[in-house]
C-alpha cells in the first residue's frame, strides 16, 4: 500500500511534507524519507531510519509544535466564523413545505468514447405531476458513489426534479477499495479530465433524448450538482477558470504540511495536468456545490466567469475543505446576484455522504463527522429545495437562517457574506 501511495502525486507530496519534520546533516529530511520509503516500502520505522545514509537524524520539535499550533488555529478560525455568523442580523426562513411524489429509480449504462467500459448512471424521477422545467446532473466526491448520494437524489426527485447521478470510475468508492487492498494507487486530480468528459457525455445523452426520465422525457434545462471533487468538476465545466500563477501559489502554500487545508494537495496537482477543452453545458441554469474547493485554482477572480447563480454549501466543522478558505473567500468572486453561500452549523465534509451508522467512518466521533449526518441531510434537502424552487418560480433565492431538525443553516447573499472576509 505504501508503494502504491508513493506512485501518486499527492502521496509523494505528503511524504515530503511529513519528512520536513526530520532534520539530517543535509537539512530537510523530506527527500530522504521519500527515498527510503521508495527503496524499502513497508519497513518498520526503526528499520527504515537505520537505512538512512546519515549519522545524525533528529525530530524538529519546533516544527512539530508549530504544526499543532496551526491546527489549533484552524479550529479557532472556524469557531470565530460561527460567532460572526451568529452576530449577523438574519431573518429566520419559514419552514418550506412541498408536495412529495412517488419516485422511480433506474440504472443505465452509457457508452462513451473516453472510457473502455460504459458509464454507470443512476436515474430518479417523480411519477405524475407537471412536466419539470429542468433536470439535475449530480457528481459524487473523491471515493464516493451514486449510492452515497441517493439520499439527496431521491429526495429531490420526490419534490419534482429528475436527477441523474454519474459513477466516475477511477475516483469512486471502488478505487479507494482498490488502494486499501493494494490493487491501485491513491486516486487524485489526474481523474478530473475523465470526470469532466463523463459529465459532458451524460448531458449530451439527455439533450439528444438517448436517455429520458420516464414520461417526463428529457428536459432541456439543467442544474449541475457536485460534492467535493464533483463540486470542483461542476464549477470548472460551468465556466470557472484556473487563474494564471497557480504554480507560484502552490509553491507558497505547500511549504508546510497543509493541515489548514488538505485540499491544497489535490489542487496543486493541476500544475502537472491539462484539462480537456469542453463545450459549455447547454441549457445550464444554476450550479449547486457541497463542500467545494479550488481557492488556489481560482486565485482572485477565477469564478467571475460563471454566468449562472451558484449555491455554495459548506460546513462549520469541515477540516478537509475549510469553509473560510474554500467557500467564504471564493464566494465574493461570483457575479450573479442570485448566488448564495450557505454554512451549516455542525456540518462536516462527511455530512453529505450517505453512510450507515455501523460504517467505520461514522465511528470517528463528532469532532470529525460533526452533527449527526442524518440530521444535517434533512437540512440540506430543504436548502436545495428552497434554491431550486426559486429557480422554477423565477425569483431571487431567499437569505436568512434556516432551522431544520435542530440544524441551523446560514444562507447569505454577497452583502451578508462580506463581513466574514478577514
Amino acid at each position: 500500500t505504501i508503494a502504491l501511495l508513493l506512485e501518486s502525486w499527492a502521496g509523494r507530496q505528503l511524504v515530503l511534507q511529513l519528512g520536513s519534520l526530520l532534520r539530517s546533516a543535509d537539512g530537510d529530511g523530506g527527500p530522504l524519507l521519500l527515498d527510503l520509503l521508495q527503496r524499502r516500502g513497508s519497513s518498520t520505522v526503526v528499520s527504515l531510519l537505520k537505512e538512512a545514509p546519515t549519522s545524525h537524524l533528529e525530530l524538529d520539535l519546533d516544527a512539530l509544535s508549530a504544526l499543532g499550533f496551526r491546527l489549533r488555529s484552524q479550529l479557532e478560525q472556524q469557531k470565530t466564523l460561527l460567532k460572526q455568523l451568529n452576530t449577523l442580523r438574519l431573518m429566520p426562513l419559514p419552514v418550506f413545505s412541498s408536495t412529495r411524489r412517488a419516485v422511480r429509480h433506474q440504472q443505465r449504462r452509457l457508452e462513451v468514447d473516453h472510457r473502455e467500459a460504459p458509464l454507470a448512471l443512476d436515474l430518479w424521477w417523480p411519477t405524475g405531476g407537471a412536466p419539470p422545467k429542468r433536470w439535475l446532473l449530480m457528481s459524487h466526491g473523491l471515493g464516493g458513489s451514486t449510492a452515497q448520494m441517493e439520499w439527496l437524489a431521491s429526495a429531490l426527485a420526490a419534490r419534482g426534479w429528475p436527477v441523474m447521478a454519474v459513477q466516475h470510475p477511477g475516483s469512486d468508492e471502488e478505487a479507494v477499495r482498490g488502494l486499501l487492498e493494494g490493487r491501485q494507487t491513491l486516486p487524485g486530480l489526474e481523474t478530473l479530465p475523465a470526470r469532466l468528459l463523463d459529465l459532458q457525455a451524460a448531458q449530451a445523452a439527455v439533450s439528444d433524448s438517448r436517455i429520458s426520465f420516464g414520461s417526463h422525457g428529457s428536459p432541456q434545462r439543467m442544474v449541475l450538482m457536485g460534492h467535493s471533487l464533483g463540486a470542483l468538476a461542476s464549477m470548472l465545466w460551468a465556466g470557472a477558470a484556473v487563474e494564471p500563477g497557480l504554480a507560484q501559489r502552490c509553491a507558497s502554500n505547500l511549504q508546510q504540511i497543509p493541515v489548514l487545508d488538505s485540499s491544497f494537495l489535490l489542487q496543486c496537482q493541476l500544475t502537472e495536468l491539462s484539462l480537456p477543452a469542453l463545450e459549455p453545458p447547454a441549457g445550464l441554469d444554476a450550479v449547486v456545490v457541497l463542500n467545494s474547493f479550488g481557492s488556489l485554482l481560482w486565485g482572485e477572480q477565477g469564478l467571475g466567469s460563471i454566468a449562472v447563480p451558484v449555491l455554495s454549501i459548506g460546513g462549520s466543522m469541515d477540516l478537509i475543505t475549510p469553509p473560510l478558505n474554500e467557500q467564504v473567500r471564493p464566494f465574493h468572486q461570483l457575479q450573479h446576484a442570485g448566488s448564495r453561500l450557505a454554512l451549516v452549523e455542525g456540518g462536516s465534509h462527511f455530512s453529505a455522504v450517505g453512510l450507515r451508522r455501523d460504517q467505520a467512518l461514522m465511528r470517528l466521533g463528532s469532532d470529525l463527522v460533526g452533527e449527526d449526518p442524518r440530521l444535517v441531510q434533512q437540512a440540506l434537502v430543504e436548502l436545495h429545495v428552497r434554491f431550486l424552487d426559486s429557480l422554477d418560480e423565477g425569483e431571487t433565492p431567499p437569505s436568512g437562517v434556516q432551522s431544520v431538525a435542530g440544524v441551523r443553516t446560514y444562507v447569505l447573499d454577497a452583502a451578508m457574506a462580506e463581513p466574514l472576509l478577514p
